[in-house]
């Protein structure tokens, strides 16, 4: 699956193809459960509609933890504790159990330390909820930065109550799902200034005719091939429409899936001239779209007709039948 971020409307928010931000200062990442230093292992991610009506547009990132023990969310830094404006909105069907990290130099903290603060959150089934990072109460430690030990607790409070007392500071946020293993998705993710929104990838279908000139009655193949924004072939099934020339549209068969090339085929006998094309049915990741139209033409065989004499046209021919049947009759009743 391709992933990438798309460009930023003027309200500031970018909508994005996947995981990948394009910023370093706001990305999806991953951290540990039980502290921000420990251990973590990597998601898989995709694109899903929904669950339920996403807060943007109509789709969101899904992501699904290796295991146990890791929490998967954006990262997202900030240039002080009293202004931080970081959020990001959690569907889990399941439900699923995370956990937010801040880590904010200040002036009480002293050099080679900084002050990290840790709150668990948790998304309940059924809804979208969003988690504000600004809105939590952190239990607060003084940690060592060249090795991420502990030095000594520092209270719970907001962020901006923390800075209150501590001083106001610099750093940066995560905040993170699946730690209880269960997957679930994000969307509307707030920070340094951005709104990321997930959308689908963009593709394109191709189609081609083996022939587009054939005999009534022949076969002809069909062969259709789906890629992404890279040329990439994607494989996705596709469904073979037709038409005679200027009529209506109608499926021309069940859906086809493509072959281990990626590329779909199908063989269709043909007894008028068609148009046809490639319908591509929406999927989680991408929208529903149309091959450009290819025309087969169809000739017909030429009409036969009887035998007929040389300078003797039908009409003549069966009135000299008619004749002659009936000189048969007038000799018939003679005898």
């Amino acid at each position: 699956m391709t992933t990438g971020a798309g460009p930023a409307r003027a309200d500031g928010t970018r909508t994005l193809t996947g995981p990948a931000t394009g910023d370093a200062s706001a990305f999806i990442t991953y951290v540990g459960c039980t502290s921000l230093f420990a251990d973590a292992a990597a998601p898989q991610s995709r694109l899903n509609l929904g669950p339920y009506s996403a807060p943007m547009g109509r789709r969101s990132l899904g992501l699904v933890p290796a295991a146990r023990g890791s929490a998967s969310g954006p990262y997202s830094e900030f240039g002080s504790l009293t202004r931080l404006d970081a959020s990001v909105s959690v569907a889990a069907t399941a439900g699923s159990t995370g956990v937010s990290y801040v880590l904010a130099v200040t002036r009480t903290s002293p050099r080679g330390t900084a002050w990290s603060g840790r709150a668990d959150v948790a998304a309940a089934p059924g809804s979208w909820s969003t988690v504000s990072a600004s809105r939590l109460s952190y239990d607060w430690t003084l940690v060592d930065l060249p090795t991420g030990a502990p030095l000594g607790p520092a209270g719970t409070a907001t962020p901006a109550a923390f800075a209150e007392e501590h001083g106001d500071g610099k750093g940066f946020v995560v905040t993170g799902f699946g730690c209880d293993g269960k997957a679930f998705n994000l969307d509307a993710v707030r920070g340094s200034g951005s709104t990321f929104d997930f959308e689908g990838i963009t593709l394109a279908t191709a189609i081609a005719a083996e022939r587009t000139r054939v005999p009534a009655g022949d076969e002809v193949a069909i062969t259709g091939r789906v890629t992404d924004a890279g040329g990439r072939v994607t494989g996705d099934p596709l469904v073979l429409e037709s038409r005679a020339p200027g009529g209506a549209w109608k499926p021309a068969g069940d859906p086809v899936l493509a072959e281990a090339n990626g590329v779909a085929r199908v063989v269709v006998r043909l007894t008028e001239t068609t148009e046809l094309r490639w319908h591509r049915p929406e999927s989680q990741y991408a929208d529903e779209g149309w091959s450009d139209t290819v025309t087969v033409t169809v000739q017909q065989a030429p009409e036969q007709t009887a035998e007929q004499s040389p300078g003797q046209t039908p009409a003549q021919e069966q009135g000299g039948q008619s004749q002659q049947g009936q000189d048969q009759g007038q000799d018939q009743g003679q005898d």
